[in-house]
């Protein structure tokens, strides 16, 4: 189901599961993958509320990072209350690598896995 991010799962054995993707895009592919991670990310926040620490009673959690092709941290952000992923130094790329994790607990894992990997594992 989903065409740049592929996930790799870890459980830490207590009842939380993270996800960790990184996909790399070309600027001309760069619309592509903010689609894709929008809708993933508003998939997350409508299901789940909004992202934030887990310790402070949220439900999940988030982790992007955006990389020039030179290796320069970018600027990168999810509004969850617009649904939005904001890179305003993106477009200026030729290259970019985006990192993203989700972290929660099993139940979210699961619920994220069957809805887009299209599996339970």
């Amino acid at each position: 189901m989903l065409d740049y991010l592929d996930f790799d799962t870890s459980d830490d054995g207590e009842g939380l599961t993270s996800l960790d993707a990184m996909a790399y895009a070309k600027a001309a592919q760069w619309p592509a993958l903010t689609a894709e991670v929008t809708q993933l990310l508003a998939w997350c926040s409508d299901a789940f509320g909004a992202p934030g620490p887990l310790e402070d009673g949220h439900r999940w959690d988030l982790d992007l990072q955006l990389q020039s092709d030179a290796g320069d941290a970018l600027a990168l952000h999810w509004d969850a209350l617009q649904r939005q992923l904001l890179a305003p130094q993106a477009a200026q790329q030729t290259a970019l690598q985006l990192s993203l994790t989700l972290s929660g607990p099993d139940a979210f894992a699961q619920q994220l896995t069957e809805q887009f990997l299209g599996s339970n594992d």
